[in-house]
Protein backbone atom coordinates (compact mmCIF):
# COMPACT_ATOMS: atom_id res chain seq x y z
CA UNK A 1 0.00 0.00 0.00
CA UNK A 2 0.95 3.63 -0.26
CA UNK A 3 2.15 5.96 2.48
CA UNK A 4 3.70 9.40 2.99
CA UNK A 5 7.00 8.11 1.61
CA UNK A 6 5.33 7.78 -1.81
CA UNK A 7 4.18 11.40 -2.05
CA UNK A 8 5.49 12.89 -5.29
CA UNK A 9 5.50 9.52 -7.09
CA UNK A 10 3.25 8.49 -9.96
CA UNK A 11 0.72 5.93 -8.75
CA UNK A 12 -2.32 3.97 -9.82
CA UNK A 13 -5.04 3.44 -7.21
CA UNK A 14 -7.91 0.98 -7.73
CA UNK A 15 -11.01 2.13 -5.85
CA UNK A 16 -14.06 -0.02 -5.12
CA UNK A 17 -17.28 1.67 -6.24
CA UNK A 18 -20.06 2.13 -3.68
CA UNK A 19 -22.79 1.59 -6.28
CA UNK A 20 -21.15 -0.50 -9.00
CA UNK A 21 -22.81 -0.85 -12.36
CA UNK A 22 -22.98 -4.31 -13.93
CA UNK A 23 -19.51 -5.35 -14.99
CA UNK A 24 -17.89 -2.25 -13.42
CA UNK A 25 -16.93 -2.72 -9.77
CA UNK A 26 -13.77 -0.60 -9.68
CA UNK A 27 -12.33 2.70 -10.83
CA UNK A 28 -8.62 3.28 -11.47
CA UNK A 29 -7.12 6.67 -10.58
CA UNK A 30 -3.68 7.39 -12.08
CA UNK A 31 -1.50 10.41 -11.37
CA UNK A 32 0.88 11.97 -8.87
CA UNK A 33 0.27 11.21 -5.19
CA UNK A 34 0.27 14.63 -3.50
CA UNK A 35 -1.08 13.63 -0.07
CA UNK A 36 -1.27 10.35 1.87
CA UNK A 37 -3.02 10.57 5.22
CA UNK A 38 -6.62 10.12 6.23
CA UNK A 39 -7.31 11.00 2.60
CA UNK A 40 -5.15 10.15 -0.42
CA UNK A 41 -5.01 12.92 -3.00
CA UNK A 42 -3.99 11.98 -6.53
CA UNK A 43 -3.25 14.74 -9.07
CA UNK A 44 -4.52 13.57 -12.44
CA UNK A 45 -4.52 15.29 -15.83
CA UNK A 46 -8.03 16.60 -15.18
CA UNK A 47 -7.59 17.67 -11.55
CA UNK A 48 -7.11 16.38 -8.01
CA UNK A 49 -9.01 13.28 -6.89
CA UNK A 50 -9.48 12.53 -3.18
CA UNK A 51 -9.62 8.85 -2.26
CA UNK A 52 -10.56 7.31 1.09
CA UNK A 53 -7.99 4.60 1.95
CA UNK A 54 -10.84 2.38 3.13
CA UNK A 55 -12.18 2.15 -0.44
CA UNK A 56 -8.83 1.19 -1.95
CA UNK A 57 -8.64 -2.32 -3.37
CA UNK A 58 -5.06 -2.06 -4.68
CA UNK A 59 -2.43 0.65 -5.13
CA UNK A 60 1.07 0.76 -6.51
CA UNK A 61 3.80 3.07 -7.71
CA UNK A 62 4.22 3.15 -11.50
CA UNK A 63 7.05 4.56 -13.66
CA UNK A 64 6.74 8.19 -14.69
CA UNK A 65 4.98 8.73 -17.98
CA UNK A 66 7.62 9.54 -20.63
CA UNK A 67 7.59 13.15 -21.80
CA UNK A 68 6.98 13.32 -25.57
CA UNK A 69 9.99 14.38 -27.60
CA UNK A 70 7.81 17.00 -29.27
CA UNK A 71 7.16 18.68 -25.91
CA UNK A 72 10.86 18.79 -25.03
CA UNK A 73 11.82 20.21 -28.44
CA UNK A 74 9.08 22.85 -28.29
CA UNK A 75 10.00 23.85 -24.73
CA UNK A 76 13.71 24.10 -25.53
CA UNK A 77 13.02 26.34 -28.50
CA UNK A 78 10.80 28.63 -26.46
CA UNK A 79 13.35 28.77 -23.64
CA UNK A 80 15.99 29.75 -26.21
CA UNK A 81 13.77 32.64 -27.33
CA UNK A 82 13.44 33.90 -23.76
CA UNK A 83 17.21 33.82 -23.16
CA UNK A 84 18.67 35.14 -26.41
CA UNK A 85 22.37 35.02 -27.13
CA UNK A 86 24.01 38.15 -28.49
CA UNK A 87 25.32 36.25 -31.50
CA UNK A 88 23.88 33.19 -33.23
CA UNK A 89 24.58 31.10 -36.32
CA UNK A 90 22.65 28.26 -37.94
CA UNK A 91 24.46 25.02 -38.68
CA UNK A 92 22.01 22.72 -40.40
CA UNK A 93 19.39 22.14 -37.73
CA UNK A 94 21.71 23.31 -34.94
CA UNK A 95 21.76 26.78 -33.41
CA UNK A 96 25.16 28.07 -32.30
CA UNK A 97 24.89 30.69 -29.55
CA UNK A 98 27.44 33.03 -28.02
CA UNK A 99 27.22 35.85 -25.48
CA UNK A 100 30.77 36.54 -24.37
CA UNK A 101 30.68 33.64 -21.93
CA UNK A 102 27.69 35.01 -19.95
CA UNK A 103 25.80 31.85 -18.85
CA UNK A 104 26.08 28.36 -20.28
CA UNK A 105 22.73 28.46 -22.05
CA UNK A 106 23.63 31.54 -24.09
CA UNK A 107 27.05 30.09 -25.01
CA UNK A 108 26.18 26.57 -26.15
CA UNK A 109 24.82 24.73 -29.16
CA UNK A 110 21.12 23.99 -29.23
CA UNK A 111 21.16 20.71 -31.15
CA UNK A 112 17.64 19.30 -31.40
CA UNK A 113 17.90 17.67 -34.84
CA UNK A 114 20.44 15.56 -36.69
CA UNK A 115 23.24 17.65 -38.25
CA UNK A 116 23.65 17.94 -41.98
CA UNK A 117 26.80 16.36 -43.34
CA UNK A 118 27.33 14.04 -40.37
CA UNK A 119 28.43 14.52 -36.78
CA UNK A 120 32.17 14.71 -37.44
CA UNK A 121 31.95 17.68 -39.81
CA UNK A 122 29.36 19.47 -37.68
CA UNK A 123 31.34 19.09 -34.45
CA UNK A 124 34.49 20.35 -36.19
CA UNK A 125 32.56 23.42 -37.36
CA UNK A 126 31.32 24.00 -33.80
CA UNK A 127 34.85 23.81 -32.41
CA UNK A 128 36.07 26.35 -34.99
CA UNK A 129 33.15 28.74 -34.39
CA UNK A 130 33.55 28.86 -30.62
CA UNK A 131 37.33 28.90 -30.82
CA UNK A 132 37.19 32.00 -33.01
CA UNK A 133 35.29 33.72 -30.18
CA UNK A 134 37.60 32.58 -27.41
CA UNK A 135 34.92 30.30 -25.94
CA UNK A 136 35.01 26.67 -24.88
CA UNK A 137 32.78 24.63 -27.25
CA UNK A 138 29.80 23.10 -25.49
CA UNK A 139 26.45 21.53 -26.33
CA UNK A 140 23.18 21.79 -24.44
CA UNK A 141 21.91 18.21 -24.17
CA UNK A 142 18.11 18.16 -23.96
CA UNK A 143 17.50 14.85 -22.23
CA UNK A 144 16.36 11.91 -24.36
CA UNK A 145 16.03 14.07 -27.49
CA UNK A 146 19.82 14.35 -27.78
CA UNK A 147 20.75 10.89 -26.49
CA UNK A 148 22.41 9.78 -29.73
CA UNK A 149 24.49 12.96 -29.99
CA UNK A 150 25.31 12.68 -26.29
CA UNK A 151 26.73 9.21 -26.87
CA UNK A 152 28.75 10.49 -29.84
CA UNK A 153 30.27 13.34 -27.82
CA UNK A 154 30.96 11.12 -24.83
CA UNK A 155 32.88 8.76 -27.10
CA UNK A 156 34.99 11.74 -28.21
CA UNK A 157 35.87 12.56 -24.61
CA UNK A 158 33.55 15.54 -24.12
CA UNK A 159 32.66 15.81 -20.44
CA UNK A 160 29.14 16.10 -19.01
CA UNK A 161 28.39 18.78 -16.43
CA UNK A 162 25.73 20.87 -14.73
CA UNK A 163 22.71 18.60 -15.01
CA UNK A 164 19.61 20.76 -14.72
CA UNK A 165 15.96 19.97 -14.04
CA UNK A 166 13.30 21.72 -16.12
CA UNK A 167 10.16 22.14 -14.00
CA UNK A 168 6.79 23.27 -15.35
CA UNK A 169 3.54 24.52 -13.80
CA UNK A 170 0.15 25.46 -15.26
CA UNK A 171 -0.74 29.13 -14.78
CA UNK A 172 -4.52 29.01 -15.01
CA UNK A 173 -6.18 31.30 -12.46
CA UNK A 174 -2.91 32.72 -11.08
CA UNK A 175 -3.31 35.95 -9.08
CA UNK A 176 -0.95 38.16 -7.08
CA UNK A 177 -1.47 40.97 -4.58
CA UNK A 178 1.79 41.74 -2.82
CA UNK A 179 4.62 44.20 -2.53
CA UNK A 180 6.75 43.14 -5.51
CA UNK A 181 7.11 45.85 -8.14
CA UNK A 182 7.24 44.81 -11.81
CA UNK A 183 9.01 46.72 -14.57
CA UNK A 184 9.90 45.87 -18.17
CA UNK A 185 13.64 46.50 -17.74
CA UNK A 186 16.16 45.43 -15.10
CA UNK A 187 17.25 48.05 -12.59
CA UNK A 188 20.90 48.84 -11.97
CA UNK A 189 20.66 46.98 -8.65
CA UNK A 190 19.17 43.94 -10.41
CA UNK A 191 22.03 43.88 -12.89
CA UNK A 192 24.61 44.36 -10.15
CA UNK A 193 23.32 41.21 -8.44
CA UNK A 194 23.07 39.08 -11.57
CA UNK A 195 25.52 40.13 -14.28
CA UNK A 196 28.31 37.78 -13.07
CA UNK A 197 30.93 40.28 -14.13
CA UNK A 198 29.50 40.71 -17.63
CA UNK A 199 28.06 44.19 -17.18
CA UNK A 200 28.01 44.98 -20.92
CA UNK A 201 26.55 41.63 -22.02
CA UNK A 202 23.99 40.76 -19.34
CA UNK A 203 21.46 43.52 -20.22
CA UNK A 204 21.41 42.34 -23.84
CA UNK A 205 20.67 38.75 -22.83
CA UNK A 206 18.12 39.76 -20.20
CA UNK A 207 16.31 41.99 -22.68
CA UNK A 208 13.63 44.58 -21.96
CA UNK A 209 10.28 45.78 -23.21
CA UNK A 210 7.25 43.68 -24.24
CA UNK A 211 7.49 40.06 -23.20
CA UNK A 212 9.88 40.79 -20.33
CA UNK A 213 9.19 41.53 -16.66
CA UNK A 214 11.45 42.15 -13.68
CA UNK A 215 10.02 41.70 -10.20
CA UNK A 216 11.77 43.43 -7.31
CA UNK A 217 11.19 43.81 -3.58
CA UNK A 218 13.06 46.61 -1.84
CA UNK A 219 13.71 46.92 1.87
CA UNK A 220 15.49 49.79 3.63
CA UNK A 221 16.68 51.22 0.33
CA UNK A 222 18.25 47.94 -0.84
CA UNK A 223 17.16 45.33 -3.37
CA UNK A 224 16.06 42.46 -1.12
CA UNK A 225 14.71 40.04 -3.74
CA UNK A 226 14.35 39.89 -7.50
CA UNK A 227 13.46 37.69 -10.46
CA UNK A 228 12.98 37.81 -14.22
CA UNK A 229 10.14 36.56 -16.39
CA UNK A 230 10.07 36.28 -20.18
CA UNK A 231 7.25 35.03 -22.37
CA UNK A 232 7.56 33.19 -25.68
CA UNK A 233 4.55 31.45 -27.19
CA UNK A 234 2.52 29.95 -24.36
CA UNK A 235 5.53 29.70 -22.03
CA UNK A 236 6.68 31.94 -19.19
CA UNK A 237 10.36 31.32 -18.42
CA UNK A 238 11.30 32.33 -14.89
CA UNK A 239 14.98 33.01 -14.22
CA UNK A 240 17.36 34.91 -11.95
CA UNK A 241 15.31 34.51 -8.77
CA UNK A 242 17.39 35.46 -5.78
CA UNK A 243 17.25 37.00 -2.32
CA UNK A 244 19.95 39.08 -0.65
CA UNK A 245 21.55 37.04 2.19
CA UNK A 246 20.26 39.28 4.98
CA UNK A 247 16.64 38.87 3.76
CA UNK A 248 16.52 35.12 3.23
CA UNK A 249 14.02 32.78 4.91
CA UNK A 250 11.30 35.41 4.83
CA UNK A 251 9.37 34.10 1.82
CA UNK A 252 10.49 36.89 -0.49
CA UNK A 253 11.65 34.54 -3.24
CA UNK A 254 8.26 32.82 -3.22
CA UNK A 255 6.57 36.22 -3.48
CA UNK A 256 8.76 37.18 -6.44
CA UNK A 257 7.82 33.94 -8.16
CA UNK A 258 4.11 34.53 -7.51
CA UNK A 259 4.33 38.03 -8.98
CA UNK A 260 5.99 36.75 -12.15
CA UNK A 261 3.49 33.90 -12.51
CA UNK A 262 0.58 36.33 -12.28
CA UNK A 263 2.21 38.61 -14.85
CA UNK A 264 2.75 35.64 -17.15
CA UNK A 265 -0.88 34.58 -16.86
CA UNK A 266 -2.00 38.13 -17.69
CA UNK A 267 0.31 37.98 -20.73
CA UNK A 268 -1.53 34.85 -21.93
CA UNK A 269 1.15 32.34 -20.95
CA UNK A 270 -0.45 28.98 -20.14
CA UNK A 271 2.50 27.51 -18.24
CA UNK A 272 5.61 28.58 -16.40
CA UNK A 273 9.00 26.88 -16.61
CA UNK A 274 12.07 27.25 -14.45
CA UNK A 275 15.42 25.50 -14.35
CA UNK A 276 17.10 24.16 -11.21
CA UNK A 277 20.46 22.43 -10.89
CA UNK A 278 19.78 18.75 -10.22
CA UNK A 279 21.86 18.65 -7.02
CA UNK A 280 19.85 21.50 -5.44
CA UNK A 281 17.39 19.23 -3.62
CA UNK A 282 15.98 21.94 -1.28
CA UNK A 283 15.08 24.21 -4.21
CA UNK A 284 13.50 21.34 -6.15
CA UNK A 285 11.42 20.37 -3.12
CA UNK A 286 10.31 23.98 -2.63
CA UNK A 287 9.21 24.35 -6.26
CA UNK A 288 7.35 21.05 -6.05
CA UNK A 289 5.42 22.41 -3.07
CA UNK A 290 4.54 25.42 -5.22
CA UNK A 291 3.06 23.21 -7.93
CA UNK A 292 6.00 22.70 -10.28
CA UNK A 293 6.83 19.23 -11.62
CA UNK A 294 9.89 17.92 -13.41
CA UNK A 295 9.39 17.42 -17.16
CA UNK A 296 12.92 16.58 -18.29
CA UNK A 297 16.59 17.26 -17.63
CA UNK A 298 19.42 18.72 -19.63
CA UNK A 299 23.12 19.15 -19.14
CA UNK A 300 26.17 20.28 -21.10
CA UNK A 301 28.77 18.36 -23.03
CA UNK A 302 32.00 20.35 -22.92
CA UNK A 303 35.08 19.83 -25.03
CA UNK A 304 38.03 18.92 -22.80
Amino acid sequence: MLGPEHVGRRVVVRVGLADPAPGRRYRDVTGELVAAGDVWRVRTRTGDVDVSPGTVVAARVVPPKPVPFSEIVATERLLAETWPATETAALGGWLLRAAGGFTNRANSVLALTAPEGGVDAAVAAVVDWYGARGLVPKFSMAGPVTRRLDDELAARGWTYEMETVVMVKALKGTRYDGEAVLTDAPSAAFLAQTDRGAASTAPRVFGSGPGRAYAEIWRDGALAARGRGAVAGDLLAVTSIGTAPEYRRRGLGTEILAALEAWGAETDAARAALQVEADNAPAIAMYERLGYAERYRYGYRVRP
